[in-house]
């Protein structure tokens, strides 16, 4: 499964200004360092939480439907919370894309699905990238749609990376509280 952004966010969940302000940092002299920092920061938490903070349209492509799709009528999406299905396409054996978007709906909310609601089911014919799903995610627009413990996660992330300055510190380990703020949003798998 490869998740591709289509459209970037237009936001990141933070500004630069309230990052400024939580930093204490009263000049401009560091505001590309900061504005960095709370990208790597926001991609970080997003991947590990399997989020997108601020709402981007995504395109999911797979080989194959995923084992019981077919049996369970759902297939999990990995970026939530979901906000709108775009389009569903199969692509058959000599790479022509058929969309049959009208055949599934996607369930909104933080359990994205993407849910087969009728018709013959779809089969890719060709071996690889024979699906593709686009759909946006993502809590809203605003920095302000965000879960509050999803932004200062970033807000301390970023605090973490600026006082510790080494090249380690937004791929390293995560500060405990950082882990902390950001493990109720992380998926569980049995």
């Amino acid at each position: 499964m490869i998740v591709t952004t289509l459209a970037p966010p237009a936001a990141e969940p933070v500004s630069l200004a309230e990052m400024k302000e939580y930093l204490r940092i009263g000049g401009d002299g560091e505001d590309g360092l900061v504005g960095s920092l709370i990208a790597g920061a926001r991609a970080r938490i997003e991947a590990l939480a399997s989020v997108a903070m601020i709402t981007r349209s995504l395109r999911v492509t797979l080989d194959w439907w995923p084992r019981g799709a077919v049996e369970r009528r759902t297939v999990v999406m990995p970026v939530r919370p979901a906000d709108e299905l775009v389009a569903v396409r199969v692509f058959n054996g000599s790479g022509v894309a058929q969309t049959v978007t009208d055949r599934f709906t996607l369930a909104r909310g933080r359990s994205a699905r993407l849910v087969w609601t009728g018709g013959a089911f779809p089969w890719p014919g060709q071996r690889y990238n024979g699906i593709e799903i686009d759909y946006s995610a993502g809590f809203g627009e605003e920095p302000d749609d965000v879960a509050e413990g999803l932004r200062l996660a970033v807000k301390r992330l970023v605090a973490h990376a600026y006082h510790n300055r080494d090249g380690e510190t937004l791929n390293g380990p995560l500060p405990e509280d950082v882990a902390g703020l950001i493990s109720p949003w992380r998926r569980v798998r049995l």
